[in-house]
């Protein structure tokens, strides 16, 4: 049962994933990443532009929280890159539907596949990508497709019941890959997230997609151009609710920056200590910029 359900997964996501692979991701670098020891198995691989697929299996006897914003990678400018939330549905406390969490429970012998939602780039030039849970960090190795879908093979027929992981690992012919990283006490091994989430834990929300708004037609006409400040709330969602205007610009320009936010833009909650959080985003700032000269 165990081995049907973890093929039933990983290859149904693998299929699906590099089906949806944008075409000018899937032509730069390997997009798939795998670690294995004795404890987990975790592949991630590159969904779209704002997600991974982490597929993780916890091989040992004990229970870890795993949180999207341990989830980290290296671009090629030296810039870091954490996840924001999971992108999974459930009910909360009293019952309404969310669609995000910011941490997930992975018992003994199980697995789990999770969708990482955050404000990634440089995703065709990631140097490095690791997972930290607890006091280590696991980094992950690059693979080329054709070994990940092989490792992806031999994962299907992982025994999830062996109680010996050495054997189980042995049986599917799955080797050892990755580095794993113990802290060492000092702040320095955590200075990828520095600035990336708050000192008291917070990940602020963040903004994933911003199309341009269009300009209305009697600005243009009066030579009307420049920023429209606005403030809101973040919803547990990711919704923007109590959209106001901060500070204005004349000519319809407000009014359309409002309803361009307000209907075109994608926002990511706020997560505090592995919980999803609303909060106040104070400063959105939408730009109308002086026409081209000629």
């Amino acid at each position: 049962m165990i081995r049907r359900a973890i093929k039933g997964i990983l290859a149904g996501t693998i299929l699906a994933l590099f089906l949806s692979i944008p075409q000018a991701l899937a032509q730069n670098g390997p997009k798939t990443f795998a670690f294995v020891n004795k404890q987990y198995v975790i592949t991630a691989e590159v969904a779209s532009a704002h997600t991974f697929i982490v597929n993780f299996i916890n091989l040992s006897d004990f229970v870890i929280v795993i949180q999207p914003d341990e989830f980290i990678y290296k671009g090629a400018s030296g810039r870091f890159y954490i996840g924001q939330v999971y992108e999974m549905k459930h009910k909360d406390a009293r019952g309404e539907d969310q669609r995000y969490r910011a941490s997930y429970l992975l018992k003994g012998h199980s697995f789990v596949g999770l969708t990482i939602v955050g404000s990634f780039h440089e995703l065709d030039q990631i140097e490095e990508l690791s997972i930290r849970i607890g006091a280590k960090r696991f980094y992950l190795q690059p693979l080329e497709k054709m070994n990940f879908e092989q490792l992806a093979a031999k994962i299907n027929n992982l025994d999830l019941e062996n109680p010996s992981a050495t054997a189980a690992l042995q049986d599917a012919n799955i080797q050892e890959r990755g580095i794993v990283k113990n802290t060492d006490g000092t702040s320095e091994w955590d200075h990828d997230w520095q600035g990336l989430i708050a000192r008291d834990g917070v990940n602020p929300p963040k903004i994933i997609e911003r199309p341009e708004i269009p300009i209305t037609e009697e600005a243009k006409k009066k030579g009307t151009y420049g920023k429209v400040k606005l403030s809101g709330i973040i919803s547990k969602n990711g919704e923007i609710l109590y959209l106001k205007v901060v500070k204005g610009l004349k000519n319809g320009l407000n009014e359309r920056a409002l309803e361009g936010v307000q209907n075109s833009w994608v926002f990511l909650p706020a997560t505090k200590n592995g919980e999803v959080v609303e909060t106040e985003l104070p400063s959105i700032v939408v730009e109308f910029p002086p026409p081209e000269e000629k």
